[in-house]
């Protein structure tokens, strides 16, 4: 399953969000793959696109960095999944 992690710094945890991120890769758990990943130019926010069939590995990656970020994590489809639930329907 594909999910779509948008996430958000937080100013006054900036620097230790990106010091986070700069010691550990921001790679997820064990169990998840790391498909893609932007960053907003201003480094404010992103996207992660996250591959795992077990739901808890995407909540283990928010619990690991709510501390210092935003996180909003979704089930996400590709244009021909969500084509096939439009064509469906």
């Amino acid at each position: 399953m594909i999910f779509m992690v948008r996430y958000e710094i937080d100013q006054a945890h900036r620097k230790a969000a990106i010091e986070r991120f700069l010691a550990t890769g921001g790679l997820p758990p064990e169990g998840a793959t790391l498909l893609h990943r932007w960053h907003s130019a201003d480094g404010a926010y992103g996207v992660a696109i996250i591959e795992t069939d077990d739901v808890q590995t995407v909540a283990k990656l928010s619990v690991d960095w709510n501390d210092l970020i935003s996180i909003d994590a979704r089930p996400a489809l590709d244009d021909e999944g969500m084509g096939a639930v439009l064509t469906a329907g």
